[in-house]
C-alpha cells in the first residue's frame, strides 16, 4: 500500500511533508493529531490561523493572559502579539480574546523588540508622525494604516518613541501572501490590508499591546 493511498488532502501536497520523516518503511508512517474540539472532515481541513483572522473558540482559549499592571494599576491589553508564533491576538474591554491573526515581524537583523507598549493614535497613508526616511519616502510600503506605538515602563508609567508599528503592506501585496508567519521586517509588525484598515478603526488611544 502506498503513502499517497492512505493520505488524502484536498489542495495539499503531502508528500515533500511526509518525505520530511524520512520513511524507512510503510509501519513508519506520522501521526496527525487533531484537537478534540475542530470539527469536520479531516479531508477539507485547513489551517485554523490565517492572515485574515479567525474567531474560533477552541483556538482562541490558548490566548496569552492579557492581564497586566503598570505603575501599581491593574490593565488589560487590547493586543497581544506572540512573536514566537508570529499571531497578533485582539481582546475586547472586558479582556477575552476575540480575533486572532497570523502577522509578519522583524527580520533576525532587525528583530521586533519584546515589550509593552500604548497606542497613541493611528494614522492614515501618507504618514505623519510615524515618519522615518523610508516611511517619507515610500509611504505606499507601510499599506494603508499603521497603529503607532509608544515603549510604556511597566513599574512608573514613562513613556519613550519607538519606530516600531502595527501597519499593512506594500500595495501589491495587499492580500498578504507573501509574508504570513514569517520574520522579514525592519522590525515593525505587518498585516493584511484588509485588516489592519479594520483594526485601526477599532482601536482605541491608550490601549496597551504586549509584544512577548
Amino acid at each position: 500500500m502506498r503513502i499517497d493511498d492512505i493520505f488524502t488532502l484536498k489542495n495539499y501536497d503531502v508528500m515533500p511533508f511526509v518525505s520530511d520523516f524520512k520513511i524507512k518503511a510503510e509501519t513508519e508512517l506520522p501521526v496527525f493529531s487533531v484537537p478534540d474540539e475542530v470539527e469536520g472532515d479531516f479531508d477539507t481541513f485547513e489551517p485554523v490561523i490565517t492572515p485574515q483572522g479567525v474567531k474560533d473558540k477552541a483556538f482562541l482559549k490558548y490566548a496569552p493572559d492579557p492581564n497586566i499592571k503598570i505603575a501599581g494599576e491593574n490593565k488589560k491589553a487590547g493586543i497581544i502579539v506572540d512573536i514566537k508564533s508570529n499571531v497578533l491576538y485582539r481582546y475586547d474591554k472586558d479582556g477575552n480574546p476575540i480575533n486572532a491573526y497570523l502577522i509578519a515581524s522583524g527580520k533576525k537583523s532587525t528583530p521586533t523588540d519584546r515589550g509593552v507598549r500604548i497606542v497613541t493614535h493611528t494614522e492614515k497613508s501618507p504618514y505623519r508622525s510615524a515618519i522615518g526616511t523610508k516611511r517619507k519616502r515610500n509611504p505606499e510600503n507601510y499599506g494603508p494604516f499603521a497603529i503607532i506605538l509608544k515603549k510604556i515602563d511597566t513599574k512608573t508609567g514613562n513613556q519613550s518613541n519607538t519606530g516600531e508599528f502595527i501597519h499593512g503592506c506594500k500595495k501589491y501585496e495587499d492580500t498578504f501572501e507573501s509574508d504570513p508567519g514569517r520574520y522579514v521586517s525592519g522590525g515593525c509588525m505587518r498585516m493584511d490590508n484588509s485588516v489592519i484598515e479594520k483594526l485601526a478603526l477599532n482601536v482605541k488611544k491608550g490601549e496597551i499591546v504586549i509584544i512577548k
